[in-house]
C-alpha cells in the first residue's frame, strides 16, 4: 500500500507540473478497451453495431438500433492492479430518437475514476446517422482510509466533462463508412494537497482528442473492419487496426479475430480472438462475449474478457 501511495503521489505532481494543457504522461480516462468484443478484434469500434455500446464506440450506432432495450455488463481488472466495470444501456422507445447511457468506473479506494455518458443518435437519411455523447468525469485521489504517509500522501478530487461525436453512412446494404471523434472537447479540473507541497492547489487538464475513421464491409458468413486512429492537436500514435467476424452457425456463434499496431512503425504490436454466442428466447436475446488479447512486445500484458449483453425486442 504504501509503494502505491508513493506511486500516486509522483503521477500527480506529474501532472501539477505540466506547463501546458496536456499531460506529459497518458491521460486519465484513456480507452483501454471496455468491450470482449472489440478487443477480441484488434479494438476496432466505429462500425460495431453493438446495442448499447453504441453510447462508448459511436453514437451513431444507436440511430440504427431495433430493439427496446440493450444492456451490455462487463467487468475486469486490467494489468491485474485496476478493477474495472463497464455499463452500457441503451432504449429507442422514444421514436426517432434512440438514447444510450454509459458508466465506467475503474480504481479502489486509493484512485478511482468515473466517468458518466449520454448519447442520442439521429437518422438524417436512410443511409445517413449522427449521433453525440456528453460525458462527465470524476476523479478521487488518495482519499483512503488507510492511514497517511507524512510528506508522500496526495489527495485530492477532479470533476470535468468531455464531448464525443459521431457520423455513419451506409454506402449500400453491405458497405459502411465511419468517422468518430473521441473527447472533441474535454477539461478536468483537480484539487490536490499534500505531496510534500508539490500538489497543491487546483489545475485543469484536457483529456487527449482523437478521431476515428471506420470502413466496413460483410456478406452472409464474414465481415471485415478497419479503423484508422488519430490524435488530434496532440502527439498521440496514430493506429491501423483490423477485426473480422465469422458467422459459424446460424448467427448464433462466432468466431472473431483482430490486430492492432501504430501505423507507421509497426510497433505496440496488439493481437485478439475470441468468440459471441447469441440466442434468442421469445423477445429476449441473450449475448455472452469473450474475447482474449496478447501483446507480443510486452511482459504480463495477456488478457482475457468475459461480457454478457441482453436485447429487449
Amino acid at each position: 500500500m504504501k509503494i502505491k501511495i508513493v506511486i500516486v503521489a509522483s503521477i500527480i505532481s506529474q501532472f501539477v507540473m505540466s506547463d501546458d494543457g496536456l499531460s506529459p504522461i497518458p491521460a486519465a480516462f484513456v480507452d483501454v478497451g471496455y468491450s470482449a468484443k472489440s478487443i477480441s478484434m484488434g479494438l476496432v469500434q466505429t462500425n460495431l453495431n453493438e446495442g448499447a455500446l453504441g453510447a462508448i464506440f459511436n453514437p451513431s450506432n444507436l440511430a440504427n438500433e431495433k430493439n427496446k432495450h440493450s444492456i451490455y455488463l462487463n467487468n475486469f481488472k486490467l494489468r491485474n492492479l485496476d478493477n474495472y466495470l463497464v455499463l452500457a444501456y441503451s432504449t429507442n422507445l422514444i421514436q426517432n430518437i434512440p438514447l444510450g447511457i454509459l458508466l465506467i468506473t475503474s480504481g479502489d479506494e486509493l484512485w478511482s475514476e468515473s466517468q458518466i455518458g449520454i448519447s442520442i443518435g439521429y437518422s438524417l437519411t436512410e443511409a445517413f446517422s449522427i449521433g453525440m455523447t456528453s460525458k462527465f468525469y470524476t476523479v478521487s485521489a488518495g482519499n483512503n482510509s488507510n492511514g497517511k504517509i507524512h510528506n508522500y500522501q496526495t489527495s485530492g478530487d477532479a470533476f470535468g466533462v468531455g464531448f464525443d461525436c459521431g457520423f455513419k453512412y451506409h454506402l449500400s446494404e453491405t458497405q459502411k463508412f465511419a468517422l468518430v471523434f473521441k473527447n472533441l472537447f474535454s477539461s478536468v479540473g483537480y484539487n490536490t494537497s499534500g505531496g510534500d507541497g508539490l500538489a497543491e492547489g487546483s489545475y485543469n487538464e484536457n483529456i487527449p482528442s482523437q478521431y476515428l475513421f471506420g470502413y466496413s464491409v460483410k456478406n452472409k458468413s464474414v465481415s471485415l473492419f478497419l479503423d484508422i486512429l488519430n490524435g488530434y492537436m496532440n502527439d498521440s500514435p496514430k493506429e491501423v487496426r483490423f477485426g473480422s467476424e465469422w458467422n459459424i452457425f446460424r448467427n448464433i456463434i462466432n468466431l472473431r479475430g483482430g490486430y492492432r499496431s501504430e501505423l507507421m512503425t509497426g510497433e505496440n504490436k496488439m493481437y485478439g480472438f475470441g468468440t459471441g454466442i447469441q440466442y434468442g428466447l421469445k423477445n429476449i436475446e441473450l449475448i455472452l462475449n469473450l474475447g482474449y488479447f496478447f501483446r507480443p512486445e510486452e511482459e504480463n500484458m495477456n488478457e482475457m474478457r468475459v461480457e454478457i449483453g441482453f436485447n429487449v425486442k
